[in-house]
């Protein structure tokens, strides 16, 4: 099967992208609508699995019978199959770049690895969807699509908030990081 590029993923993507913003933005408002008191006792590991949690109920609701997208757990690693565009989804938070930094499961590595995995039919591109907050860890940056292969990061697309976007330009923006050496 050829690779696909970023910018035919992203295209075959784009009615989905809109959710996935509204996924990690209403995830995160709702973490930091918690108490101030909570707030301060909660580490980064604490905000991140908060967050997370989050996610996952605003996907489950988000896309509770929509057709041709099928939740799955695999050993405990959530993720979405969404049959058109022939994708599968797991959420997270990442840093700029569509890394996240947290030590992966075996599921994990094996999904950005691109591995087979127990009922999760081959070969959907394996994506990763999240957020990325500022310095502080407090304020919401952007949401992002990344494009993981193993250790490293194919590709990163930000997803331009509605608010945000002009006609006729793309609901996303290519973010990846590039070599310093690139030639």
């Amino acid at each position: 099967m050829p690779k696909r590029s970023i910018t035919e993923i992203m295209e075959a993507m784009e009615g989905f992208l809109d959710d996935f913003d509204q996924i990690a933005r209403e995830a995160h408002s709702r973490y930091r609508a918690y108490s101030p008191a909570d707030l301060l006792e909660l580490d980064v590991r604490a905000q991140a699995a908060c967050t997370y949690a989050h996610m996952v109920a605003a996907a489950d609701r988000r896309f509770d019978g929509r057709p041709r997208v099928r939740p799955l757990e695999i050993r405990g690693l959530k993720v979405w199959l969404l049959d058109e565009p022939n994708v599968v989804i797991r959420l997270k938070k990442m840093d700029e770049n569509g890394a996240s930094r947290r030590y992966p499961t075996k599921q994990a590595k094996a999904f950005d690895a691109g591995k087979e995995l127990p009922n999760l039919p081959m070969p959907p591109v394996r994506l990763t969807i999240g957020y990325h907050l500022d310095r502080t860890g407090t304020q919401f940056v952007r949401s992002q699509v990344a494009r993981p292969e193993g250790r490293s990061i194919a590709w990163c697309a930000a997803i331009v908030a509605q608010e945000d976007r002009e006609a006729d330009k793309p609901i996303w923006i290519d973010v990846t990081r590039q070599s310093r050496f690139a030639a």
